[in-house]
């Protein structure tokens, strides 16, 4: 159970007449080193959100308060693992992803909106800070999130973004850019190891910030041990992303997961919606920790997307699987590439499944172990 600081609360009107709750804590479990912390995941998949989880969880152990900021879907998955803590939600930006097999176009057309959801994540921030009595924020990917006056922290995996191998000049133009942003943060944590480098050539040191390796950060850590509940399964797909692309991921999977007619489940990174079984398919639209464990550990065939967050939960259940980029988004093309070539994985690119079967590589990939080693988490210092 995860434990919460007594609480007292109370509303003060403001010169714009909306009224705001104002948290006092009171830390009956430790002295005055007791943080009052701000976490807020970027709202692009659930990933960012679910490997927040065992750090959200450490520090709760150590008595400190925890507030939580962002979007549903994303807010929603951390409320519910931790249902006790306040939590505000913002207005963030979303992005939307075209229908064909490039982004970059699509992407091109958001960076003005983009740019405004930044400088506006920050404006949040200090707002925060300000009314709730904020002393240290941790950002997962939300560059502006960020406040001039306390310690703040990003958490990301892409200090050098990869772009793709046609725009493969700009690099170092957006790896610089990256660094700027980077650096208005005091401190950087890396979701890696800094021997095994899973993220690979997404990550260097930046200068000028100091920057803490955590280990690799799976929910799946925390999962208790499930004996019965869920059946064993012989193919599992996990979807994740923005859409339309994860819709049309599952469209795809659908017709030839009902033709193949094996005992599937499909996990659709929906949280809210309601369960649906079809033939020979149950599509859940999250599950727990041990639930999702459990799956992973058991199921025969495995199909998901190259997600950073997708893969560490791989490595920790010590599983391969059938890996499927978001068409044009880079960053997932090269883990693709990279778990292929080092590490034993498979990987299809989306739009060859409309002539292609995922089951070419069922007998390859049938209860396939990866032998990677898990690099446990560790809570950086909270100063």
């Amino acid at each position: 159970m995860h434990k919460k600081p007594d609480i007292k609360v109370f509303t003060c009107q403001f010169l714009d007449n909306r009224k705001h709750l104002i948290y006092l804590c009171k830390v009956t479990d430790g002295g005055l080193n007791k943080r009052r912390i701000l976490i807020s995941p970027l709202n692009w998949g659930l990933g960012h959100a679910t490997r927040l989880i065992p750090l959200v969880n450490s520090l709760l152990q150590q008595g400190h308060y925890v507030m939580l900021a962002g979007e549903w879907p994303s807010l929603r998955v951390l409320s519910e693992e931790f249902p006790s803590l306040d939590t505000v939600v913002l207005n963030g930006f979303r992005v939307k992803l075209s229908k064909g097999k490039y982004q970059w176009f699509s992407l091109l057309k958001q960076i003005p909106a983009l740019i405004r959801s930044i400088r506006s994540d920050h404006s949040d921030a200090e707002e925060l800070v300000r009314l709730k009595n904020i002393d240290f924020i941790i950002s997962d990917n939300r560059y502006g999130f960020y406040s001039k006056s306390v310690h703040s922290v990003i958490i990301t995996h892409q200090t050098h973004p990869y772009i793709g191998r046609f725009f493969f000049f700009l690099r170092p133009l957006t790896s610089l850019i990256s660094r700027m942003w980077i650096r208005r943060f005091n401190e950087c944590w890396i979701p890696d190891d800094i021997t095994l480098k899973l993220a690979g050539s997404l990550v260097r040191q930046v200068k000028g910030i100091d920057t803490t390796y955590m280990g690799m950060c799976s929910r799946l850590m925390l999962a208790n041990k499930m004996s019965n509940g869920l059946d064993k399964t012989e193919v599992l797909v996990i979807l994740s992303g923005p859409e339309p692309q994860r819709t049309k991921l599952e469209g795809l999977l659908l017709n030839q997961l009902k033709e193949k007619g094996l005992r599937t489940v499909i996990l659709g990174a929906r949280p809210g919606m309601e369960f649906r079984m079809s033939d020979n398919i149950s599509i859940f639209p999250h599950l727990s920790a041990t639930k999702q464990k459990y799956l992973i550990e058991n199921s025969g065939f495995i199909i998901c997307r190259s997600g950073y967050s997708t893969i560490m939960d791989l490595v920790y259940c010590q599983r391969k699987a059938l890996l499927i980029p978001t068409p044009g988004q880079y960053e997932q093309e090269y883990l693709a590439r990279r778990m292929c070539d080092q590490f034993g994985f498979v990987t299809i690119q989306q739009d060859r499944l409309k002539s292609e079967s995922v089951f070419d590589w069922y007998a390859q990939l049938k209860d396939a172990k990866c032998d990677l080693k898990y690099q446990e988490f560790i809570t950086p210092s909270i100063t």
